[in-house]
């Protein structure tokens, strides 16, 4: 299987025309789940769409937590959410923490430590592919990744002609690079991504 295209999608994106993303070969999308405990308002209709035109889908969580008790309560909530919506079944593409708003620093906790907790307890919880998704720069500098497990998933976010996590972290699991907050697909602008096969 190659290397194919996905774009990031969420209550932004309110009028999505799915057979263009179908005919521009999209061939997958990663939907906001929430934040905090707010379902995002347009998950059902997205992940319907999704089921509908046959096109495999993950899901993100926007995280805020800045305490270790607070990323399992987000966890727990996203569990409950899945349970709920999606009959608890592994959305295919992943479910990610979207680790990048400054909130989850106030406490001066590396939040590395977040971030494998939230992905600890969905492992606990029987999910079998939890990743984390942040930006470049919160990669290389913010995030101590030698306190997360290599077998964690990456999703990092650099809009540039190369992907230098991949290129300078052989050794992490680099699953998807989004490259672009900015393609153009028909009269839609979204966020793309390569997923890496």
């Amino acid at each position: 299987m190659q290397n194919f295209q996905v774009v990031d999608i969420s209550a932004w994106q309110e009028k999505l025309n799915w057979q263009k993303l179908k005919a521009n070969n999209i061939q997958g999308v990663i939907i906001k789940i929430g934040e905090y405990t707010h379902l995002d308002e347009m998950f059902i209709s997205h992940v319907n769409n999704a089921v509908t035109y046959n096109l495999p889908y993950g899901i993100y969580y926007y995280a805020h937590a800045s305490t270790i008790d607070k990323a399992i309560a987000e966890a727990n909530w996203v569990d409950k959410q899945i349970k709920t919506y999606l009959n608890g079944q592994n959305p295919s593409l992943g479910i990610w923490y979207d680790a990048e708003d400054k909130s989850i620093l106030k406490n001066n906790i590396n939040v590395a430590y977040m971030i494998g907790n939230f992905i600890n307890q969905l492992n606990e919880l029987d999910y079998n592919y939890v990743g984390l998704y942040s930006s470049y720069n919160w990669l290389t500098n913010i995030i101590d990744l030698n306190l997360l497990a290599d077998y964690i998933p990456i999703w990092s976010a650099q809009y540039y002609h190369e992907n230098s996590f991949k290129l300078e972290y052989p050794n992490r699991i680099c699953k998807i690079w989004q490259y672009t907050d900015h393609k153009q697909i028909d009269d839609m602008i979204l966020d793309c991504n390569i997923y890496y096969a």
